[in-house]
């Protein structure tokens, strides 16, 4: 299989750590990732209590199980009836999925069985690729069937028992470096040129774009951040 995500990106704790410390105030003790990807989110998401973790991709399932041999890591659909009853209503109360539905086609399906897992009142925390105009090379590599506006995620939430708490982008200096990557050709996610343009910005630019990105969140980044509550 392709990869779908840059192996630099699993090393790049500064833009991990904002993203989960975006998402701090809403976690709660029982914590379902759904795509682990690279697992390293588990570093910060399994520390404060219970947690588990799925993928679609056997290979990152045992990856992350060889790194982090304490870790919840399963194999898992979220499209599938299977997930919806290992995951029943009340499973548990904060579901986090970074970077995922944009990979599935029937994205509403995979909101509405991802929300039917949370208790009352959990939260599930997604972040997605933002804006169709970023669409590129480096996307089309991973496997995205799409960028997300606001009304894209609201058409993805709908109908879910959900109440949406928060919807904003988010990075907008990654979003410019996104664009500019769209100009420039590339054969595989994972060349050279793309993770040590990961490991400037990791270490580097993330702080600007830290700075801006109060200013930026009502219309434009990299992502779209969206908080929403189950009803």
């Amino acid at each position: 299989m392709a990869p779908t995500f840059s192996s630099a990106i699993g090393d790049a704790h500064n833009y991990m750590n904002w993203i989960i410390g975006t998402m701090r105030p809403y976690l709660g003790r029982d914590v379902l990732e759904v795509g682990i990807g690279h697992g390293s989110y588990y570093e910060i998401l399994g520390k404060p209590g219970r947690y588990r973790g799925v993928d679609i991709d056997p290979e990152n399932v045992a990856n992350s199980r060889g790194r982090y041999p304490g870790g919840d890591f399963a194999i898992a659909d979220i499209c599938s009836e299977e997930f919806r009853a290992r995951f029943a209503p009340g499973s548990v109360d904060t579901v986090v999925c970074c970077n995922v539905i944009e990979h599935i086609e029937d994205d509403n399906r995979a909101v509405a069985n991802m929300a039917n897992a949370l208790s009352p009142g959990g939260h599930l925390l997604l972040l997605v690729p933002a804006l169709q105009q970023l669409y590129g090379d480096l996307d089309r590599l991973a496997g995205h069937h799409r960028r997300y506006n606001k009304a894209l995620m609201l058409k993805a939430c709908a109908g879910a028992p959900i109440e949406i708490l928060e919807l904003r982008y988010f990075n907008p200096i990654g979003g410019l470096a996104w664009w500019i990557n769209t100009f420039a050709k590339h054969e595989t996610l994972d060349d050279s040129a793309v993770n040590i343009q990961i490991r400037i910005f990791d270490k580097y630019i993330l702080p600007i774009s830290r700075l801006v990105d109060p200013l930026t969140r009502s219309f434009f980044g990299q992502s779209l951040i969206c908080v929403a509550r189950r009803s």
